[in-house]
């Protein structure tokens, strides 16, 4: 699970580790090395193409472009660092275009997470969305960003908030705008032949609903301003006066969201939960103002929802990019993927460009992970605290390889997670192999960029560097640290690599 700190993007590891048997050890390695090889081997780059990706600089977000994302004393911005790319669009490099504005988005998404409104600047900032901004096109990305990462809890707070009357405030941020967005939102599902109940379902499991009782008003107004035109109840059981359905509606979504509390929250007991006779009783007419003679609800229909409610929980928690899919989601997500189909009826028709953009993008999604392999394999430590085996996933890592281990050192055993790591001559040997596998195979992709972190990092691995990330803090003198690289194979398998990388490849390195 998340660890809730919005400044950093790290993974929960709540499972044990267990010991692996040395030769599935080894078949791994053997699995990684010939996928690398494979990569490598297919790439057919010419030699513009090569001479293009030597010059790869840094791009993507500049410090001076990036918005000022402070928000409070207590509060640091999201790390917004990422690896060496140039952004190449048009219809010649469409993976790569894709690619970059998913990255982008997610970065949009961590500041979103964080402020809503500075999310919105950066979306405008990097050319994601429109200038001038329209509510549609921020009510489409919040319908959306869930799989990049957007919290749904903050997407709840944006739709609810009523917004400023300010002339001087943000456009985004103005109460029209607020109102136009939400409404927008709304019409974004597919509520049509849904019953109120599988539409609310489907609702609700897109965000989180607020806790204050005046957003909540004005989200589920909107939704039943949508869905009684449109549910499978507009043509029956509501009135045709869209005033009066819409105003059922909404009473009866409320009653549902109260319902679904009732019948699911732990503290209340069970001779106190609201019975099928009093839901039936506080739904089947909601007075002459909305409820017109021969429309009060059937009591068949209160006791289906009743049971249903009872039956399944309305979850509007972990799905969608983290957690468990729910049955209503994924009905969403199909209907989401039929409307984009036939609204976007050709097929993708990769080109030339696209083909050499592949195995470059295939790299950069791969080199991180590999190298947290290797680590693992000498047996070094992660930059993040052993305690609660955490690790940083790839939105948040940066430059930084995840570290799948926490040993103290090279060569050093921490007995909490003996069975993490991989020690001796076999662990050496195959850390060795590894990376000089993906050392040659990255320089002869041209990618000097990513070569020189992935050196970089073997060098740190040895240990021996001041400063170093897995230097022991107690060999305080070269005598204490060369004791240290004799008694450690690990750290002399990347001292073997890193001297005959350097060696044979001094050129790309300045050296």
């Amino acid at each position: 699970s998340s660890t809730g700190d919005p400044t950093t993007s790290l993974v929960q590891v709540d499972h044990p580790w267990r010991p692996v048997p040395a030769h599935l050890k080894e078949l791994c390695a053997a699995a990684i090395m010939g996928g690398m090889k494979c990569l490598f081997r297919d790439d057919k780059a010419s030699p513009q193409k090569l001479m293009e990706r030597a010059s790869r600089t840094r791009n993507l977000t500049s410090s001076a472009n990036a918005p000022n994302l402070e928000v409070g004393t207590d509060e640091a911005a999201p790390n917004l660092e990422e690896e060496d790319l140039s952004i190449t669009t048009g219809r010649d490099h469409a993976l790569r275009s894709v690619k970059s504005q998913k990255r982008f988005m997610r970065k949009a998404a961590r500041i979103f997470n964080l402020k809503s409104s500075r999310g919105i600047e950066f979306l405008v900032d990097c050319g994601l969305l429109g200038d001038p901004i329209t509510p549609l096109q921020v009510a489409t990305y919040l319908r959306h960003a869930i799989v990049v990462g957007l919290d749904k809890a903050a997407v709840g707070s944006y739709l609810g908030e009523a917004g400023k009357s300010k002339e001087t405030a943000p456009v985004w941020e103005r109460d029209w705008f607020h109102k136009e967005c939400l409404e927008a939102y709304c019409g974004l599902f597919s509520f049509q032949d849904q019953s109120l109940l599988d539409s609310l379902r489907m609702f609700l499991a897109a965000f989180r609903l607020p806790g204050e009782a005046q957003q909540i008003d004005r989200i589920l107004q909107a939704f039943a301003d949508k869905c009684a035109a449109l549910c499978q109840e507009a043509s029956t059981l509501f009135s045709k006066d869209p005033k009066k359905a819409s105003d059922a509606a909404y009473l009866l979504s409320f009653s549902i969201i109260m319902l679904n509390t009732d019948q699911h929250n732990a503290n209340i007991r069970e001779d106190r939960k609201m019975t099928a006779d009093d839901f039936v009783k506080n739904n089947t007419d909601y007075g002459r103002d909305i409820t017109e003679p021969g429309k009060e609800f059937p009591r068949e229909y209160l006791i289906a929802i009743y049971d249903s409610i009872r039956e399944e929980e309305i979850r509007t928690e972990r799905e969608g990019a983290d957690g468990a899919m729910t049955v209503e989601r994924w009905k969403d997500v199909l209907r989401q993927a039929r409307a984009s189909a036939e609204a976007n009826p050709g097929e993708f028709h990769p080109s030339h460009a696209d083909a050499d953009d592949m195995t470059e993008l295939v790299l950069e999604h791969v080199w991180k992970p590999i190298l947290s392999a290797i680590g693992a394999f000498w047996n070094v430590s992660g930059r993040f605290p052993p305690a609660g085996a955490m690790v940083p996933d790839e939105a948040g890592a940066g430059d930084l390889p995840p570290s799948s281990s926490h040993g103290t050192g090279p060569g050093q055993i921490n007995g909490s997670n003996h069975h993490a790591v991989m020690l001796g001559v076999q662990g050496a040997r195959l850390g060795m192999d590894m990376s000089l596998e993906m050392l040659h195979g990255v320089r002869q992709l041209g990618r000097v960029d990513i070569f020189r972190k992935i050196f970089a990092w073997v060098c740190d691995y040895t240990g021996l560097l001041h400063g170093s990330t897995y230097a022991n803090p107690e060999l305080l003198s070269g005598v204490a640290v060369a004791n240290s690289l004799v008694e450690s194979v690990e750290a002399q398998s990347a001292v073997v690599v890193a001297i005959r990388t350097a060696v044979e490849a001094g050129e790309d390195l300045d050296v």
